[in-house]
């Protein structure tokens, strides 16, 4: 006969886990074959950026911060331990999405790509939007509605990583500035539905393990 402690034990299947390895492979595929070309002066990315340094900067050290930041806000253990810690980096990536977000519009006026001008508004709009209602949940004390609408934040700022992850695939590179098109609105897509998947997800394995945990109690 199974019983609570044992329903306990089985440790379910973590699809948040799955994605937060497959975004630092990526992470690191980018840091590699794009972002440490930076630091070489004769770089095509260096000279592209030359123009435009401060917008650059406004834009992608902000931008940076964010991404770093909102994989710690996401760790239980340290809302659970170190509430004022989560609070602080909190308040900090809410600041640094209000800079970098306009400043990614910016930047896209400044280097424009076919189409791309849109998608930087829709992607900028997304984050600021989502991480405004997220602040505007905690403030008003929904606790759960915050942490499901910062869920819904990260992905838009996830975009950087993902959408240049999958130009580094060889095929990719070789569809010139259609695929690129392609590769960053189907990022921005992915992000506004993806969340609201995993939430739900969520949702139904926490109700499954307490079918589970009662059934066990009861001696079914």
């Amino acid at each position: 006969m199974a019983t609570a402690a044992s329903v306990n034990r089985r440790r379910p299947f973590r699809a948040d886990r799955v994605i937060w390895v497959v975004f630092g492979l990526m992470t690191l595929l980018v840091l590699y074959t794009r972002e440490r070309t930076l630091l070489d002066p004769q770089s095509f990315l260096r000279q592209r950026y030359a123009p435009i340094p401060w917008l650059m900067f406004g834009h992608g050290i902000p931008g940076a911060v964010a991404l770093i930041l909102g994989v710690f806000q996401f760790s239980g253990k340290l809302r659970q331990r170190y509430l004022n810690v989560h609070r602080w980096l909190g308040r900090i990536y809410v600041g640094c999405v209000l800079v970098s977000a306009p400043m990614a519009i910016a930047v896209s006026m400044t280097l424009p790509v076919p189409t791309l001008f849109t998608a930087s508004i829709i992607q900028s709009f997304g984050w600021i939007a989502t991480t405004l209602t997220g602040l505007y949940c905690v403030r008003t004390g929904r606790i759960q509605l915050h942490r499901e609408w910062m869920i819904r934040s990260y992905p838009f700022a996830a975009v950087f990583i993902v959408a240049r992850a999958i130009q580094a695939i060889p095929a990719v590179q070789n569809g010139g500035v259609m695929a690129l098109v392609e590769v960053v609105w189907g990022a921005i897509a992915v992000a506004a539905f993806l969340p609201s998947f995993v939430i739900s997800w969520q949702a139904l394995a926490a109700s499954r393990r307490n079918i589970k945990t009662r059934a066990a109690t009861a001696g079914i």
